[in-house]
């Protein structure tokens, strides 16, 4: 059966790009919702370079109903690393598809707390 309204996840999905002269863009995909104790995963397509180049890392960022930014975690390719908010560190994975040029977030053990918009980010790596 379908949970309520408060009780269904919201998961638009939208690209953040930053404000930049490169022509470097990120196309996000997934579920519309996701039902609570569900899980979701947030993919970005990334475009204009090498996902696994060592200039960047690529991050999912989210934003609560209220206004709240909250950062959930980053993947860096070109290292095989990643790194998570301590509120989703054990219940976020990321992953990266060289040969497809994706980096997909999945979010598991959700709950109504987890009603955002997620988004996609690239961040220049240190």
């Amino acid at each position: 059966t379908l949970l309520s309204h408060k009780e269904v996840v919201s998961t638009m999905f939208l690209a953040l790009l930053r404000a930049t002269l490169s022509p470097i863009k990120m196309v996000a995909s997934g579920p519309r919702e996701a039902k609570v104790s569900s899980s979701f995963s947030l993919t970005c397509t990334v475009m204009g370079t090498p996902l696994d180049s060592p200039r960047y890392d690529w991050n999912c960022v989210r934003q609560t109903p209220g206004g709240q930014l909250q950062f959930v975690g980053w993947i860096y390719p070109f290292g095989n690393n990643t790194g998570y908010a301590p509120a989703f560190q054990d219940r976020a994975t990321f992953s990266a598809d060289k040969l497809k040029s994706k980096v997909s977030l999945q979010l598991h053990a959700l709950t109504a707390l987890d009603t955002a918009t997620y988004y996609c980010a690239r961040q220049h790596a240190q």
